[in-house]
């Protein structure tokens, strides 16, 4: 995990060079989850930022399933083209361990583009393109898995609740040694606001998987969310 923590540092380094604010958003939620008919609990946290032309975020994340576990680290930033707004560049990297898929240790990178397909009042919607890798048990496996990676997002907003989905795509591009690792990810979350930056949070994630080697992974979690401003001095 070492190279973890380096890459995360040097991230927030850049981060912090590049944007024009050191304010952050913090995000802690916690709550049930329910997977594949076990149910148990979970844990998460999220910093950041967003500036006119530039994105970071860090989530940490993980739950209980009596004997089974889910551990989620991600970074992700991106910045927008001057010249031509509508469009980012993006690099996201994440290290997971899913006991429950039979995950051990996974590195997995992902680097693209990015549209605005509409920026809107009350929402956003946008389009990556990119190429991923994998390493499925990154502590003593070697061997890569690439995609191609596709995805659709779309944030909204109203004045009682807002809503997130998520729509990715991993097409493997790579030899496919032991199975096929092409997957759909969805993600679909909804958002109660109470007040004093607390909210009723109701998640749903699937990783589906093309193949008929790999299983499926489900799961519907409700939370309690809370958010706020983190400072740093200059």
């Amino acid at each position: 995990m070492k190279q973890l923590f380096i890459l995360f540092v040097i991230g927030f380094a850049i981060g912090t060079a590049q944007t024009d604010s050191l304010s952050w958003k913090q995000y802690a939620r916690i709550g049930g989850v329910n997977a594949e008919k076990t149910a148990g609990g979970f844990g998460y946290y999220r910093l950041n930022r967003k500036t006119d032309n530039t994105f970071r975020d860090l989530r940490l994340f993980g739950y209980g399933l009596q004997k089974d576990s889910f551990i989620y680290i991600r970074y992700k930033s991106s910045d927008k083209y001057i010249s031509r707004p509508q469009f980012y560049r993006y690099t996201v990297t994440s290290y997971r361990k899913n006991t429950r898929a039979g995950v051990k240790l996974q590195y997995h990178f992902n680097q693209g583009f990015g549209y605005f397909i509409n920026e809107y009042k009350n929402g956003l919607l946008n389009l990556e393109i990119g190429h991923a890798f994998d390493m499925s048990d990154y502590l003593n496996e070697e061997r890569k898995t690439s995609y191609v990676k596709t995805g659709v997002f779309w944030d909204h907003n109203t004045t009682r609740f807002s809503t997130k989905l998520e729509v990715e795509h991993f097409q493997q591009i790579s030899e496919i040694h032991v199975s096929n690792l092409t997957r759909n990810q969805y993600l679909f979350e909804v958002i109660f606001p109470i007040k004093n930056g607390l909210s009723i949070n109701i998640n749903y994630e699937l990783e589906d998987y093309l193949g008929q080697s790999q299983a499926n992974v489900s799961s519907f979690s409700i939370a309690l969310d809370w958010q706020g401003n983190l400072k740093w001095d200059r």
